[in-house]
C-alpha cells in the first residue's frame, strides 16, 4: 500500500535541491563524442599483434634478425628432439642387451 502525503513529495525536492551535481570541465561533450567517433573509427582486429610483427619483419633490417632467429629455434628443437632419441634408443639397446627374455 502505498500512501504519499505531501510532505513526501516536499522531501524528495528538497533532497533532490540539496544533490549538487558537479560541474563538468569545458569541452567535456566534445571529448566524450571524439572518443565515442574514434572507438567506431577503429575495427578490432584480433591479430593486430600478428599483423604487427610481420610488418616488423619485412623491414630488410629486420629479416635478418627474424630469419636468425628461426634457424636457432630449429636448431635448438633439432638438438633437443635428437638428444631425446638418443636418450630412448640406448634405453632400448640396454635393455635388449641385459634382458634374458630377448632373443639375440
Amino acid at each position: 500500500m502505498n500512501t504519499s502525503s505531501p510532505d513526501d513529495s516536499r522531501l524528495r525536492e528538497l533532497l533532490r535541491a540539496a544533490r549538487s551535481a558537479p560541474e563538468l570541465p569545458p569541452g567535456f561533450q566534445n571529448a566524450v563524442w571524439r572518443r565515442i567517433e574514434h572507438a567506431d573509427a577503429k575495427p578490432t582486429n584480433p591479430f593486430a599483434g600478428l599483423e604487427a610483427l610481420v610488418a616488423w619483419l619485412v623491414r630488410p633490417r629486420h629479416a635478418l634478425v627474424g630469419a636468425t632467429a628461426l634457424v636457432l629455434l630449429g636448431i635448438t628443437i633439432g638438438v633437443l628432439q635428437g638428444g631425446s632419441l638418443a636418450h630412448d634408443l640406448a634405453r632400448d639397446r640396454y635393455v635388449a642387451a641385459v634382458s634374458p627374455l630377448t632373443a639375440r
